[in-house]
């Protein structure tokens, strides 16, 4: 599947060459084309092994900003200041009110299908190694949370599908284009409750154990920032 919405992570011959050598890729038969690797005349796919050698082998730098979906490996939008922000206070928010529980931010989630997305902010089961061992998966996930200006339309599409396809309970989706928050509740395949709520309001949580938040906690207004 072609994702659209966001841009396929371009790689450099440096790059390609690099992938050969560590066996990544045959030493002939892989080119690329605009920044694509292609074999056999075919764009080449990732699996989620092999997405992680990448980085192991300094492929992929520590901080590049890209996801796995469906084999494709995606770059996606550098964060800014007021992204950044609300990741911080909604970590902030949900560490302080939310207990048996571990919060990440911007970390690995695996879910079927070799679709490793880094949600803004994620609340999972509690684990004794603190997932030292290995990425939690969409069994560990209890709510997602996207934040949202110019992948607005990814966020609200693709990966609300992919979430709800993989059964997380709840993907929380804060777009800053409209402000205001999107709920996503009752997975099966796709989310059968959607509400969205704006200045003023509120949503609970059943998932975890009735959290009520406001949307003011979350949404300031520009100057407050």
């Amino acid at each position: 599947m072609a994702v659209q919405f966001v841009q396929p992570y371009r790689f450099t011959e440096q790059q390609l060459a690099r992938m050969e050598e560590a066996g990544i890729l045959p030493e002939r038969g892989a080119e690329l084309l605009d920044g694509i690797v292609y074999r056999a005349g075919e764009p080449v796919r990732f699996d989620r092994g092999t997405y992680y050698r990448l980085a192991e082998i300094g492929v992929l730098g520590e901080h590049a900003r890209v996801e796995l979906i469906d084999g494709e490996i995606i770059e996606m939008t550098p964060a800014a200041s007021r992204h950044a922000a609300y990741v911080t206070r909604l970590t902030r928010l949900l560490i302080s009110r939310t207990a048996d529980v571990i919060v990440r931010s911007e970390k690995p989630l695996w879910l079927p299908h070799d679709y490793d997305p880094e949600p803004d902010v994620a609340v999972l089961r509690p684990e004794p190694r603190e997932y030292e061992d290995a990425h939690p998966t969409h069994e560990d996930a209890l709510v997602v949370v996207e934040v949202a200006e110019s992948s607005i339309r990814y966020d609200r599409h693709v990966k609300a599908e992919r979430y709800g396809g993989a059964g997380i309970p709840e993907y929380w989706l804060v777009d800053l284009t409209r402000d205001e928050v999107v709920i996503h509740q009752r997975p099966a395949g796709v989310y059968s409750d959607i509400r969205v709520y704006g200045a003023g309001e509120w949503w609970s949580s059943p998932v975890l154990n009735g959290l009520t938040v406001l949307v003011d906690d979350v949404i300031k207004p520009r100057s407050a920032l």
